[in-house]
């Protein structure tokens, strides 16, 4: 209780600099990086972030799929995927969306993305589970709030959206309205864009630790990447949540392939769902 009455009074001393300070990264933004490497936010702020945007997030991303069967095939083959996840409490859920790139995203709270064009270019299970399971390494490790805490996030909001951010970073209580508006636009951004390099290094190796729990083999974890591998050279600019060259997708294949080396799996894998997810995208 000490330790979070004095971040709140970081953030307020920020809150409360004269006018003619200004909102710049020099002051506010500048007090929120001062309480926020030290602020730890609760799983209910994360479940409100995922529910609060997860509608409009979809639409923004080119609107559901118009196919419930394809939908609902979709969700029967993650569904194990979502119960070997670390952090059940959250709200787990994915949704496939019409959409010509091939990417997949992940919001705070376990709301997923798998766009159309993605499942189109998997050639066997292995491979799309490997992306589900890199998304949900993202939602469990908390990667959406921790790239919260980065200042260009935060330069993205406007004054009064930065204000709140700083006081909710200082542990002023359960996340309002004022913070999610001034998220909404910098956290969709971030989440079809990527993460930073040493999250994206994590989720990778979290599809190991799925796959073990899940039967499906470690060897085959990485296929996907040699796929996106082939559709986007290491020359390529275009980044997508799935795609950057920071870390270079060779780079990502070497240490899963040294990772997956250690792991054993045990049992068959559950791919339910998977022949009648390929039939409808034909």
């Amino acid at each position: 209780m000490q330790r979070r009455s004095v971040l709140a009074g970081l953030a307020a001393s920020a809150i409360a600099a004269p006018a003619h300070a200004q909102f710049s990264l020099g002051n506010l933004v500048q007090g929120a990086a001062s309480v926020v490497s030290a602020y730890t936010s609760g799983e209910a702020d994360e479940i409100k972030m995922g529910e609060t945007y997860y509608q409009d997030y979809l639409k923004k991303s080119g609107g559901l799929y118009p196919d419930r069967n394809a939908q609902e095939a979709l969700r029967r083959f993650a569904q194990p995927l979502m119960d070997a996840a670390d952090r059940q409490g959250l709200a787990w859920e994915v949704s496939l969306v019409k959409n010509d790139q091939v990417n997949a995203w992940a919001l705070p709270g376990g709301k997923m993305a798998i766009n159309s064009a993605l499942v189109k270019q998997c050639r066997t299970p292995d491979e799309l589970a490997s992306v589900i399971a890199h998304e949900i390494g993202h939602a469990d490790l908390g990667h959406g709030l921790s790239q919260i805490r980065n200042q260009t996030l935060l330069q993205s909001a406007g004054a009064i959206g930065k204000e709140a951010l700083v006081a909710w970073m200082g542990g002023a209580g359960a996340i309002g309205a004022q913070v999610l508006t001034a998220l909404e636009g910098p956290l969709y951004s971030l989440v079809l864009s990527g993460y930073s390099r040493d999250n994206e290094f994590a989720a990778d190796a979290h599809i190991l630790k799925i796959f073990a729990r899940t039967g499906y083999d470690p060897a085959k974890a990485d296929d996907f990447f040699h796929t996106l591998d082939r559709l986007y050279p290491e020359a390529t600019t275009e980044t997508t949540s799935l795609f950057s060259t920071h870390p270079g997708t060779l780079e990502r294949i070497a240490k899963i392939e040294e990772a997956a080396a250690k792991v054993r799996s045990s049992g068959t894998a559950d791919s339910s769902g998977w022949r009648e997810l390929k039939a409808a995208l034909g």
